[in-house]
């Protein structure tokens, strides 16, 4: 393990680079101030690179070396304005790159932007040699992008995680759900229960109200398709509720008709309000039958509870008869 370099001695040979200017020549930086004993606060100029929209511009930035560093990379601000992704608009800070950890890095990662700006501007103008080294440099990129993508294959190859309980039962509540989202072609009324002999235990259903739908949950969850049932007989009744409120409102208007034609052209045989209490009287009646039927299957239903009940505890009582006594 190499020695940890001190911070001071990290900062001062950082200031030795910049006042011998070893670094790229389109950048400069130094302290701000030289009495500045923990060598924290730094200033920077960066001339724009050339052929680009930041040709001959001066951009100045301060720098500020915390305590931490350099584990933890400079904070960079612009002072002058400029326009750039990395910039923000607001306050002139650059966002931190974690792989730059020193003035220094910057400076160099700066200098291999403007070779590249560089070298594509070459490549345009027709030189021959600079458009292969970019070939060379993409086919090198690709290949590069390959070898990661097969090593981040080969890691995912290994075991996955084993599920927790809690993703184990959603899991089995979904593949349930998927198994019952259609009803079994054989399979029978809820309402031929009680079943006289069953395997295993007997499972006593209990009887649900579902916002004025009846029905039995064997178990849970419950299958889709009876989900999927009660969902659409409650659109259906909400439906003709909504539709029930309109012509109410309606009624008004169509009396208001009423009203004037009888101060204008006299009674009339056939109203306004006729057709909209006809389509009142017919939708009220729809609503009625459905809660009737409803209230009917509840009871139904209920027979089915206490009879499976009954089977329940008679069968408990036949298996406690049937057990051997102590001796």
């Amino acid at each position: 393990m190499s020695a940890k370099i001190p911070r001071n001695f990290k900062l001062l040979e950082e200031l030795e680079k910049g006042e011998k200017g070893q670094g790229a020549e389109a950048c400069s930086y130094g302290l701000a101030d030289g009495e500045d004993m923990m060598m924290s606060n730094w200033n920077g100029t960066i001339l724009g690179p050339p052929h680009s929209v930041h040709e001959n511009r001066i951009y100045s930035v301060n720098i500020h070396c915390g305590p931490d560093y350099p584990d933890n990379p400079p904070e960079i601000q612009f002072i002058s304005r400029v326009n750039l992704p990395c910039v923000d608009q607001r306050t002139g800070k650059f966002q931190k790159y974690k792989k730059l950890q020193s003035p220094s890095q910057a400076v160099n990662a700066l200098k291999a932007g403007y070779e590249a700006l560089d070298l594509l501007h070459s490549a345009s103008q027709g030189n021959q040699r600079n458009t292969n080294r970019i070939v060379e440099l993409i086919s090198e990129i690709q290949s590069i992008k390959q070898r990661e993508s097969a090593l981040q294959r080969e890691l995912s190859k290994k075991e996955p995680k084993p599920l927790s309980r809690k993703q184990e039962k959603t899991k089995e509540a979904r593949r349930l759900q998927d198994q019952t989202a259609r009803r079994h072609p054989d399979a029978t009324s809820i309402l031929s229960r009680p079943r006289p002999v069953v395997s295993g235990k007997r499972r006593v259903p209990v009887l649900v109200n579902a916002r004025g739908v009846p029905f039995l949950r064997i178990k849970k969850p419950q299958p889709k398709n009876l989900s999927g049932v009660i969902r659409s007989k409650l659109e259906n009744r909400w439906s003709r509720i909504e539709r029930r409120d309109r012509l109410d409102r309606e009624l008004l208007f169509a009396n208001d008709e009423d009203n004037w034609d009888a101060l204008t052209t006299g009674s009339e045989s056939d109203t306004w309000t006729k057709g909209v209490k006809d389509a009142l009287g017919t939708l009220n009646q729809q609503i009625h039958d459905s809660d009737k039927k409803n209230i009917e299957l509840a009871e139904a239903m209920w027979k089915v509870v206490l009879a499976e009940r009954k089977l329940a505890a008679d069968e408990e009582k036949q298996k406690s008869t049937e057990k051997p006594s102590d001796t």
